[in-house]
């Protein structure tokens, strides 16, 4: 909670010696100057007051580029920059990432960067599954399967025309960063699902 400029100028007045030169009357020289330093205390602690949101990357608005530079964000340039939103999330993530690359942390990781995920691994049949499990050939063996909800179209179709983009941005940002992030000979099989 911020200070008025009165207060402000009454602080400042407080501060100065006591005498016959130093009269405190609203028409004296000497009050005209507190008050004219009054108005740059009050911006600053208004200011200070904003910074408080500054120093968590949840509610960042104007720190944003210092919080990326401090984490060696953006990981994935992709076309234009990202929306605010989809940078902070960025962000948050990396900030409060504990490592780890279950299937359950990939989705969490998608999902601190605002997409919601399936993620699904292949595993080979062995004598110990159930009877209705899939023989999968071995090549299947090294791919993680990721469906994505929610971005329709991600990919362009030979019926969409030469202005579409052949992978959309967010889609993009979501396939760079988890390939970021993927365990060394494995491979990510994404599928978008609108």
């Amino acid at each position: 909670m911020g200070h008025s400029v009165a207060q402000w100028t009454s602080a400042i007045l407080a501060q100065m010696p006591r005498g016959f030169l130093w009269q405190r009357a609203k028409s004296s020289d000497l009050y005209k100057y507190a008050q004219g330093y009054a108005p740059r205390l009050e911006r600053a602690e208004a200011s200070a007051d904003l910074l408080q949101l500054e120093m968590r990357p949840e509610s960042t608005t104007q720190l944003l580029p210092d919080w990326e530079e401090y984490l060696g964000l953006p990981e994935c340039s992709i076309g234009s920059s990202s929306s605010i939103e989809y940078r902070r999330y960025a962000v948050v993530e990396k900030y409060h990432r504990k490592g780890g690359l279950q299937a359950w942390n990939i989705q969490k990781l998608a999902a601190d960067l605002g997409f919601t995920v399936e993620v699904d691994e292949i595993f080979p049949h062995h004598c110990l599954r159930s009877c209705t499990y899939p023989l999968w050939e071995q090549k299947y063996r090294y791919i993680v399967r990721i469906t994505v909800y929610g971005i329709p179209g991600a990919y362009m179709t030979c019926l969409d025309d030469v202005l579409t983009p052949l992978l959309t941005s967010d889609a993009g940002f979501l396939e760079c960063t988890l390939q970021r992030y993927k365990l060394a000979g494995f491979y990510y099989e994404f599928d978008y699902v609108g």
